[in-house]
């Protein structure tokens, strides 16, 4: 969870569109543990996965939702959603 103070905007927002990924979600977030304990938010974007790519996701994010599947469409719905000021949009497969 998010150490953030309640009411305080994140400075960076980390956008990951994924389709069934869930062979790498959990790592990837996991990697991503120590940022988000220092305030800064994940949101998962699913286009339309067939797998628990959703599931796996929703224990280590702090926004996970689905869009009709697009990366372009993904990437500006989790934008919209973003609360910070700085967007990162970041693949499940980067390391």
């Amino acid at each position: 969870m998010s150490v953030r103070p309640a009411g305080t905007a994140p400075r960076l927002s980390i956008i990951m569109p994924v389709l069934d990924e869930k062979e790498r979600i959990e790592a990837a977030l996991e990697a991503l543990a120590p940022l988000r304990h220092r305030g800064v938010e994940i949101i998962v974007v699913d286009g339309g996965s067939a797998d628990d790519t959703l599931a796996k996701a929703r224990r280590s994010a702090d926004l996970v939702f689905a869009v009709p599947r697009g990366r372009a469409s993904q990437m500006n719905a989790g934008a919209e959603r973003a609360g910070g000021g700085i967007l990162l949009f970041l693949h499940c497969d980067t390391q």
